[in-house]
């Protein structure tokens, strides 16, 4: 009996060893683990701080690069608004200086005109006419002695025809009669006299013309029109008298006859 409790004490005390042995191992493993983890937390927690240093670095750049481009943009503003500045306070000095200063004027005109060619004035369509209208005309001193102007003007246009109706053997002599609307917009550059009061002008004049009622034989009428001008104007109150002779270099209307290809306008013009 003896020996039986000896054996039975033996078993317990090697299961307590084994027991004792397998709690140290697994509490070495759990340290072993709790290292681990701390180790994998410490090394996110390092990776997530160098991602947030990153994107802070980055941020701080852009705000720089921001304020920088605000600054830089802010300068050239001033730069702007400087040379602006500069450029008005020394065109205002040379109007003074020049005694003339930009300005409107309205130009009521009539005109006396033809596109009869200087040869072949029997052709059938040859005719002489009038042209009434207005411009209103913008005048920007650029020297001493110069002025460019530009326009906005209407025309009402009267052409009389002398053998229109002339069969193809002859000419009847009968008189007829076609009219016209123009859209103009003239562009000179003037030279002006030391009394800033007259001057003489050299121009073009673009235009549209509309509402021209149809010819007979085919003849074809050309929607625009560009005038070549040359004039004098003076000066009164919003008034700019004067004259000026033009030619039109677009045919005013073409033709299919075998003696005239084409037909130009040429006028006088007087601004009252």
């Amino acid at each position: 009996m003896k020996k039986l409790y000896i054996l039975l004490f033996a078993l317990l005390f090697s299961a307590g060893a084994v027991y004792a042995q397998n709690d140290d191992e697994l509490l070495k493993k759990q340290q072993q683990e709790q290292q681990e983890l701390l180790k994998q937390q410490q090394k996110e927690q390092e990776r997530l701080a160098k991602e947030q240093a990153k994107e802070q670095e980055k941020a701080a750049k852009e705000e720089q690069d921001r304020v920088k481009r605000e600054q830089a943009k802010k300068e050239n503003d001033m730069r702007k608004k400087q040379k602006e500045a500069e450029k008005k306070a020394k065109r205002q000095e040379n109007y003074a200086k020049w005694g003339r200063k930009p300005s409107f004027t309205a130009d009521p005109n009539a005109t006396i005109l033809t596109d009869r060619r200087f040869y072949g004035t029997n052709n059938l369509f040859n005719a002489v006419g009038y042209n009434l209208g207005v411009v209103i005309d913008y005048h920007r001193p650029i020297a001493k002695r110069w002025d460019c102007n530009i326009g906005l003007g209407y025309r009402f246009t009267n052409y009389y025809y002398s053998h229109l109706d002339a069969g193809a053997g002859g000419f009847n002599g009968k008189e007829d009669v076609r009219a016209y609307n123009s859209i103009v917009l003239p562009m000179k550059l003037s030279h002006i006299n030391k009394d800033n009061d007259h001057g003489w002008y050299l121009g073009v004049t673009p235009g549209f013309n509309f509402g021209f009622k149809s010819l007979p034989n085919s003849a074809k009428f050309n929607p625009f029109r560009c005038d070549l001008a040359i004039g004098t104007q003076s000066r009164w109150l919003i008034f700019s008298p004067g004259f000026e002779v033009y030619f039109n270099l677009l045919p005013t209307y073409t033709t299919n006859g075998q003696n005239e290809k084409s037909i130009h306008e040429f006028g006088i013009r007087f601004n009252l």
